[in-house]
């Protein structure tokens, strides 16, 4: 109860991450369909990266994320005038690189990565090419 060995008791990261997640991206969906301005894809990929840190949450929490069903939702919002592949791809753009990552939080970035990889192709080879980038950055900083 209030004692120091009672942490096991309490849920998981990862348990109830969902929810939270889920409340949040719905916040977004229901600000992009209700914006009072034109909706353009600079508006659509400013709220992706807004929503980074969101994913990156997701990620640490080990909650795998369907970043297609989101990429539907947001482009449903954006009432289809910036397609689902474009936003998969900038959401896919956001996460964070797997040498930052624990190698449970590797395999949950895999599950995110996968389906979008599957419906698509090429994200991987974009990811590795980013991921390759920034490591040779860190190198020389």
């Amino acid at each position: 109860m209030g004692e120091k060995g009672s942490s096991s008791d309490k849920l998981k990261p990862s348990s109830g991450y969902a929810e939270v997640f889920q409340i949040e991206m719905e916040g977004w969906c229901y600000g992009v369909q209700n914006y009072p301005g034109e909706i353009f894809p600079g508006l659509i990929h400013a709220v992706v990266r807004e929503l980074g840190n969101g994913f990156k949450l997701a990620i640490q929490n080990e909650y795998a994320f369907d970043v297609l069903a989101l990429s539907e939702k947001l482009s449903k919002a954006a009432k289809y005038l910036v397609h689902e592949k474009e936003i998969a791809f900038s959401i896919v753009a956001q996460l964070p690189s797997p040498f930052e990552l624990t190698e449970d939080q590797q395999f949950i970035l895999a599950q995110i990565i996968d389906p979008v990889e599957q419906a698509y192709g090429g994200v991987v080879e974009r990811l590795e090419r980013k991921w390759s980038f920034e490591r040779q950055r860190r190198a020389a900083a």
